[in-house]
């Protein structure tokens, strides 16, 4: 009788040991799941870490209404049954995101900073746009099957990033390259050669400096790496992106202004100065 009493004594506490487990396991299943809830309705539907005020500055140029016309449809994009829009959320709102989206649509902005301001839940966007420092002008043809090409025109920045449409200009106000070697760019593309590009911006900026010709454009050739300056008296400066362009143009004023009367550069044809130490000239 004690062996059987012993056995139903110890039966009934692995029962109440299990019913305490399962209470317990009870109790924890539902804090979590209510912790859940909680959680979702807090972050997707309370309201209380949406996103307040979007404040955008530093455009000049580009439009406002489109910058946050275009911020506002990814804050805005919704899921599940077009109940959720998750990207309202302070939390949420990728900076990477809008600020790929931005510089996609914009090619104008040359930086994009974005500060997610958790406490106030604004977001504040910092915009610098880019500046024109020259103007490219190819022909392109309008299909790959068509033999008609139109010229197009572009401003570069100082990085030689074509960002916005212009119109062919001469003089010395913008840079204008005038380039004949068959390029197809694009907006948001950068110039092909950065040696070449480089070259360029150096004879500019030298002749600039020095003030002892006036230029209209320069121009690139089919075929090669040479650039070439049309003067402002209408005859040529050669040179190629080998030329040690600082001593050559240094050596071009003396030149000028000790060996060629003002009636014999009326008659020039070009200067070539591709060759270093040499100038040859007709």
């Amino acid at each position: 009788m004690a062996r059987y009493i012993g056995y139903g004594y110890k039966d009934a506490i692995k029962e109440k040991r299990k019913r305490r487990k399962v209470r317990i396991a009870f109790l924890v299943v539902s804090f979590l799941t209510g912790f859940i809830i909680f959680l979702v309705y807090a972050l997707f539907f309370s309201g209380w870490f949406s996103i307040k005020e979007v404040q955008i500055n530093g455009y000049k140029e580009i439009s406002e209404s489109d910058i946050r016309t275009l911020v506002n449809d990814y804050l805005n994009k919704k899921y599940l049954l077009n109940y959720i829009h998750p990207f309202s959320n302070i939390l949420f709102a990728n900076s990477g995101n809008i600020e790929n989206f931005l510089r996609k649509s914009f090619p104008m902005i040359e930086e994009v900073n974005i500060d997610k301001q958790l406490g106030a839940k604004n977001l504040k966007i910092e915009i610098t746009e880019r500046e024109a420092v020259g103007i490219w002008c190819g022909e392109q043809s309008q299909t790959t099957s068509s033999s008609q090409v139109n010229q197009v025109c572009f401003y570069f920045d100082k990085a030689g990033v074509m960002f916005k449409p212009a119109l062919k200009f001469s003089g010395e106000i913008f840079l204008t390259i005038e380039d004949s070697r068959g390029r197809n760019f694009n907006l948001s593309d950068t110039f092909d050669d950065k040696e070449l590009f480089e070259k360029i911006n150096l004879t500019r900026n030298i002749l600039d400096e020095l003030k002892f010709l006036g230029y209209s454009n320069f121009f690139l050739p089919q075929g090669s790496f040479e650039f070439w300056i049309k003067t402002k008296e209408g005859w040529h400066i050669y040179l190629d992106k080998e030329s040690d362009v600082a001593t050559q143009l240094v050596a071009l004023k003396k030149f000028l202004d000790e060996k060629l009367s003002p009636e014999r550069r009326r008659t020039l044809e070009y200067i070539d100065l591709r060759v270093n130490n040499r100038i040859y000239y007709k």
